[in-house]
């Protein structure tokens, strides 16, 4: 017996991270066109000592599209820590769970109160499961079975509950960061166009610039994408672990479901 099937395991790539590299090869194809304008003078020492920019000088840099990219982390950090601590095994099928209720349920008619009350001190989704099918096993094993299918499949929805909206940061985060790059290559363009072309630098530094957001974007949205696949991937181990234990309740303690005895002959 399946609660449910398992997940779709189909990889799919965010589109923002396929447009973000087509802007850096873009970028790339334009730096790497050759130079019309005659060869500039030999650099000055001042021009030699330009420090480069640090790390946090280019994030600021990136301008107003990194802070919904920083938004877009932010969101993504609580929704890997809420699935975490969601996702725990203790917190879906706690130890122990089917032995105790082994012990506690042993006859349908004295003992079905009992191990209800049991499954509600298990405040978990196994436990929620089990206490239907406990509740439907008088109607037969058929009728439980069915109520055990349906209550497994409400609780994995319910597993996998916030994983769209993560997969949807990790789709985001690298568009925002694209958005902000074309941004800022139509501004450095328009600045090398009043300029001129022979000045590459100024082109070059606008450039280089523009392309921290979609930085920004890709590293973001690439360990949230990792996350995400874990995370499909733990459910589908949950959902193949309470398959297990639906069926051994359904061997064992269906046999606890009461026999008519047949009339004897008056």
């Amino acid at each position: 017996m399946r609660l449910m099937g398992h997940t779709n395991g189909r990889w799919r790539v965010p589109p923002g991270m396929l447009a973000g590299m087509v802007v850096l090869l873009m970028g790339v194809a334009v730096l790497g066109q050759p130079a019309t304008a005659p060869a500039p003078a030999a650099p000055t020492p001042e021009t030699k000592a330009t420090p480069r920019k640090s790390f946090l000088d280019l994030l600021v840099a990136g301008g107003y599209f990194m802070i919904p990219i920083a938004v877009c982390s932010l969101i993504g950090v609580a929704l890997i820590i809420e699935r975490l601590v969601a996702l725990r095994r203790g917190a879906v099928i706690p130890p122990g769970f089917v032995e105790g209720l082994r012990a506690t349920f042993r006859n349908l008619d004295t003992d079905r109160d009992a191990a209800l009350a049991y499954c509600r001190a298990h405040e978990c989704p196994i436990a929620r499961v089990m206490a239907v099918g406990i509740r439907k096993l008088p109607q037969g094993p058929e009728v439980a079975e069915q109520a055990i299918e349906d209550a497994g499949a409400n609780e994995i929805f319910k597993l996998r509950r916030n994983l769209r909206l993560l997969y949807g940061v990790s789709a985001v985060a690298p568009m925002l960061g694209l958005l902000g790059t074309v941004w800022g290559m139509i501004d450095a363009f328009q600045v090398a166009s009043l300029m001129g072309l022979g000045k590459a630098e100024a082109l070059a530094t606008g450039i280089y610039i523009a392309l921290v957001t979609t930085l920004a974007g890709l590293m973001v949205a690439i360990p949230v994408l990792m996350m995400y696949y874990y995370f499909v991937g733990k459910i589908e181990r949950i959902v193949g672990e309470m398959n297990d234990v639906s069926e051994q309740f359904m061997e064992h303690f269906a046999g606890a479901t009461p026999r008519v005895e047949p009339a004897s002959a008056g």
